[in-house]
């Protein structure tokens, strides 16, 4: 396998990383959610900073059991390695979000927002390492994973 082979299987993990990410979020399974990052992950979210698993496991249970209801689609995924096991991404990632019975009305989005992510590579794989999400447009008529509009 030459390097660019090495390269493409390194772009489709990260891709399908991301695409696991929004599923695994969106349909409540935080064990699988959680998995896809390193222990020692940082995720930020405006003011908001989760640091390793076991906060993103308390933070991410608590939503669910709160009934939010969201779904994730992303975009524009730029990925540059800054060596064999390290990558930073840069998508644009749109939220739709809620709570109550299905199906949520109106079918408003709650978040646009500009991703930067880092990616390192370990013994499962492909991981976030750091997840930084930067509001670029918000909906303040949907309440936020605490209720509060963030």
């Amino acid at each position: 396998m030459t390097d660019s082979d090495s390269r493409v299987a390194d772009r489709l993990a990260i891709m399908a990383l991301n695409d696991d990410f929004a599923r695994l979020l969106d349909h409540g399974d935080v064990p699988g959610f959680v998995a896809l990052f390193t222990e020692d992950v940082r995720y930020s979210n405006g003011p908001r900073v989760l640091a390793g698993r076991e906060e993103m496991t308390e933070f991410f249970t608590a939503r669910g059991a709160r009934g939010r209801v969201s779904r994730h689609l992303y975009s524009g995924l730029s990925i540059a390695f800054d060596g064999p096991d390290r990558a930073t991404g840069y998508s644009v990632w749109l939220t739709f979000a809620g709570a109550g019975a299905l199906p949520i009305a109106p079918a408003e989005p709650f978040l646009v927002a500009d991703i930067t992510d880092v990616y390192t590579r370990g013994p499962q794989g492909w991981r976030f390492a750091e997840r930084h999400i930067d509001p670029v447009f918000r909906n303040a008529g949907i309440a936020g994973p605490e209720g509060d509009g963030r």
